[in-house]
């Protein structure tokens, strides 16, 4: 072989190594793009499963309230029927 013939073989070489690192490079990048945004997704669905946890504690005091204070509604109700019924009786008194 000639000179010349090494020398081009050699940048054959050297051209192709280099274009070999460079889709090497790429394919890490996007792999690690890849990772990177199922890792945003991840974060992201972890978030908002505690925000539905909190909001199912939230709904959960609410209903506890509303049924105490229908629990109390009924006992005032209770309490007005009792004093409108002694009303009634003090007025048909003679």
């Amino acid at each position: 072989m000639t000179d010349q013939t090494e020398a081009k073989l050699g940048r054959q070489v050297s051209t192709q190594t280099v274009l070999q690192f460079i889709q090497t490079a790429v394919l890490l990048g996007s792999i690690g793009g890849v990772f990177l945004t199922i890792g945003r997704r991840d974060a992201t669905l972890d978030g908002q499963g505690e925000r539905i946890r909190e909001l199912a504690t939230i709904t959960a005091d609410l209903a506890r309230a509303v049924s105490t204070l229908s629990a109390n509604d009924r006992e005032y109700a209770a309490r007005l029927e009792s004093i409108n019924a002694r009303i009634d009786r003090l007025e048909r008194k003679p």
